[in-house]
C-alpha cells in the first residue's frame, strides 16, 4: 500500500473496474458525479487525464486476480503518472468525507495489498475546517439550522485547535479513514501510545447529552484500536469548561477517559 491518501473526486475523472454489488454503472457513476463532485466517469483509463481508479470485484478479470484497467495503471505509476487506485470502502467513505487510501496495483511484480486497517496506519493526513462551512440541508430533518450550524462551526474550531496544539508539541494529527472508527482526530505519541479524541460542542441545554454521547464514542474508538494492536490514550473533548466539571471530570477518569475542553485542553498533555 503506497502512502497516498484520496480526500475527494472534486473536478478528477474516475474509471471504475469490476462490479460493486448492490450498485448499478449507473449509480456508481451518479455518486462520483453528483454527490463527490467528479468531473467524469469513462469507461477505460486514459493516460494523461484519469485520476482515480475505482476497484470493485470480477470473477472474469483477464488475469485473474486484476484486469487490463488495473494492469494499465500499474504501467502508468511505474512512468510516473500521478493515477491512484482506491477500493470499494474507500470510494464509498469518500461520502461521509473520510480519506480513501491510495492502494498499490494487484499485479505481480507490485507488492501485496493490505486495508489500511491491515497496514498500522492510525488514520490520514488531517484536514482542517472539516465543519466550518455553511450547514446544507439534506430535506429530511427539521432542527434549528442555526442552532445546528453554531454547533457545527464550534466543534470545528475546537478540533482545529487541539490539532493545532499537538503539532505544537512535535506530533502529526490524523484524521479518519475508517467508517467504522470515526474518531474526530488522533495522534501518535512519543510513548507509543495513540491519542485518540472525541470532540463536542456543549451548550447549557445540551451538555449531559454530549458528554454521555461523546463518552461512549471514545470508549468505542479505544477498544477498536486496541483490537488493531494500537494503545490508545482516550480523550474526549468539549468546546468549554462544562458547568459540571466536578461530575463528569471523575466519571470520564474511571473509564480511562481524559476529559478536556478548549481553548487550552488541559490535561492532554
Amino acid at each position: 500500500m503506497t502512502s497516498a491518501w484520496v480526500y475527494d473526486l472534486r473536478g478528477k475523472e474516475v474509471v471504475f473496474t469490476g462490479a460493486i454489488p448492490d450498485y448499478s454503472e449507473a449509480e456508481l457513476t451518479a455518486i462520483a458525479v453528483n454527490s463527490l463532485g467528479a468531473s467524469r466517469v469513462k469507461d477505460d483509463v486514459a493516460k494523461y487525464s484519469t485520476d482515480v481508479l475505482v476497484r470493485g470485484y470480477s470473477g472474469r478479470w483477464k488475469f485473474g486476480s486484476y484486469g487490463k484497467k488495473e494492469k494499465q495503471v500499474a504501467e502508468m505509476q511505474r512512468a510516473g503518472h500521478h493515477i491512484k487506485i482506491i477500493d470499494a470502502e474507500g470510494f464509498f467513505g469518500l461520502r461521509s468525507s473520510l480519506a480513501a487510501p491510495a492502494l498499490t496495483p494487484n499485479v505481480p511484480d507490485a507488492p501485496a495489498r493490505a486495508k489500511a486497517t491491515e497496514g498500522g496506519a492510525v488514520g490520514a493526513p488531517y484536514r482542517a475546517g472539516a465543519f466550518s462551512g455553511p450547514l446544507q440541508g439534506d430535506g429530511e430533518h427539521h432542527r434549528d439550522p442555526d442552532t445546528m450550524e453554531r454547533g457545527l462551526k464550534a466543534h470545528s474550531s475546537t478540533q482545529d485547535k487541539l490539532a493545532e496544539l499537538i503539532g505544537l508539541h512535535g506530533l502529526t494529527p490524523l484524521s479518519p479513514f475508517d467508517k467504522t472508527c470515526n474518531f474526530d482526530l488522533a495522534w501518535a505519541c512519543d510513548d507509543g501510545s495513540v491519542g485518540v479524541a472525541e470532540v463536542k460542542s456543549i451548550t447549557e441545554g445540551n451538555e449531559a447529552f454530549q458528554v454521555r454521547h461523546g463518552l461512549g464514542q471514545v470508549l468505542d474508538y479505544g477498544h477498536r484500536l486496541t483490537g488493531r494492536g494500537f494503545q490508545p490514550k482516550l480523550v474526549l473533548v468539549l468546546e468549554a469548561k462544562p458547568r459540571d466539571a466536578a461530575h463528569w471530570k471523575p466519571l470520564c477518569a474511571e473509564h480511562g477517559v481524559i476529559l478536556t475542553w478548549g481553548p487550552f485542553f488541559p490535561g492532554v498533555f
